[in-house]
Formats: C-alpha cells, structure tokens, sequence
C-alpha cells in the first residue's frame, strides 16, 4: 500500500485524468477554459466566458473536504461496504467525518439508474423500518432500538415502501415510494420502461392500473393463493432474490436514516451491477463527476 502522501497524490491524478476530454466550467458549463496555474497541488482553470477559475473538484460533492491522502482509503471501505465506524478506524478519522465523506463520496449514485427496463420485467415492493437515525428530535414516538423491526408488517406509519424492478438481463430500479398506489410507482416506472416490456407482478391493483395507464403488457400472479409461477416463465423470483440479498446487505448498517435510504439503495445498485469489479479509484472518479 502507498504511503498517505503518495496516495494524496496518486487521489489527484486520478481525478485530473478523468476529465481528459477537457474541463468544462462548473459554473457556466462553457467548455472553452485556459490554464490558470495551481493551488494546493490541483490545477487551476479560468473560464474564458464567466472569467471564473476552478479546479477539478470545484462544483462537486467532493469540494472542500480535506485529508485527501485518505479518500483511496475510505473507497476501499466502500469497495468492502463496510460499517462507519470500521472506516472510520481504518482511516484513523472521527465517526463524523467517516460519515461525512461515505455521503459525499456516494451522492452521485442515488442518481444511477438504467436508461431503460426491457423484455420481462418484474417488480414488487420491500419495506424498511421508518429512522430518524441521527437527528436530535422525535416527533410523535418515542426512541427506539437501532436494527428492531415494526410492531406489524406493512403498517404504513412505522414503514417506508421500496419499489423494485428489475428485467431478466440483471437491470434493476430501486426507488422511495411515499405509498403503494400507481400513482407514486409511476414517476419511477414511465421513463425506464420499454414499450414492448411485460411487467410482471403480484396481484397488487396498482401494477395493472400502471400497465393500462403506459399500455405496456402486464401478468399478474395471484400469490395470495399461492400462485407464484404462470406458463413456467412468469414470476417474480429474480426481483425477490434481489430484494432479499439487498435487506441482507442493509442489515449490517443496524438502521439507516430514512432521509438516507436513497443513497443506499444507490449504493448496492452499483455494487450489484459491477459484480465485484468496483474499485476504490471507480468511487473516487463518481464522486467527482
């Protein structure tokens, strides 16, 4: 392993090399920029339309955070996705700023989805334990064990509902849903689904409302009379394998802040569709793009 000063360096060259096409301004997007010299070992751009000088950090989740020799570090600790306080004593870093530096370093993945769903395409919900893990005020209940479970499944007060989609090719949609209905699932769905698609459900009328509403195919399975497979081909056991190894991996975090969850659904599309290719250089790269 390089040494913290080496590994400071070899952080900036890799964020530096991946803008090779040539920097843009963060603040005007204009693409014609001259060179500006250095400040704190980052080249400097001036915009030859706004007159503004930047950096390639400048704009980006990454800006401003400090102890740059120990970023290579913490991605590691993302590659492994392990808890806070294990990166926290890896990096020789407060919990605070081990936090910190996971939610800007992933701010970019909550935005990584598909560009499109295609072919058979199953979806169903998954819920997580309401949390306001890590904020100072409780209003309208009391505190509570971190990684506890509701007192009934589905109660709508004490659970947020996860929307998950995924096609037979591996790509997958994980949203935050306000509640169950067409409605919500619609703006996650619309945009990422193919024309030609057949959605695949439960029996839940939402998802044929939603299939009438984009005029899309749909088969639904009466699970609740235990109907889980129809004509040998269509079922939901993909996205349920999906759904399962995902609550698997959430439960290490003992509880995530609700506000959070996005991130971390972000987080484990990533992981899962590089299938154990992601490097702690690829999170560096993300965060600053």
């Amino acid at each position: 392993m390089l040494s913290g000063v080496d590994e400071g360096q070899q952080a900036i060259e890799i964020l530096e090399a991946a803008s090779t096409a040539g920097p843009k301004c963060p603040h005007c997007s204009h693409a014609h920029v001259q060179p500006w010299g250095q400040s704190n070992k980052l080249r400097r751009w001036r915009c030859r339309s706004c007159h503004i000088t930047f950096n390639v950090l400048t704009g980006t989740p990454l800006a401003r955070l400090r102890k740059r020799e120990l970023w290579l570090e913490h991605g590691r600790g993302l590659v492994e996705g392990a808890s806070l306080r294990t990166v926290a004593a890896q990096c020789g870093v407060a919990l605070s700023t081990s936090f910190r530096w996971r939610h800007r370093h992933l701010q970019a993945s909550k935005r990584v989805q598909p560009a499109v769903l295609q072919g058979i395409v199953e979806a169903d919900e998954t819920y997580f334990l309401t949390s306001a893990k890590g904020s100072r005020k409780l209003v309208g209940r009391p505190a509570r064990s971190r990684g506890t479970k509701a007192r009934k499944p589905g109660l709508p007060s004490e659970q947020i509902p996860v929307l998950i989609a995924r096609d037979r090719n591996g790509a997958t949609v994980s949203s935050v849903l306000v509640d169950r209905s067409e409605a919500a699932m619609k703006p996650h769905l619309q945009t990422v689904l193919a024309k030609d698609c057949l959605l695949v459900s439960d029996g839940a009328k939402a998802y044929r409302a939603l299939a009438r509403t984009l005029d899309i195919g749909h088969v639904g399975l009466n699970t609740s009379a235990g109907v889980y497979v129809r004509d040998g081909i269509y079922h939901i056991q993909n996205v349920n394998s999906y759904t399962s190894g995902l609550k698997g991996w959430m439960a290490r975090f003992k509880g995530v802040a609700t506000k959070n969850l996005p991130v971390y659904l972000g987080w484990h599309r990533l992981m899962s569709r590089a299938a154990g290719t992601l490097t702690a250089e690829a999170y560096l790269t993300a965060a600053a793009a």
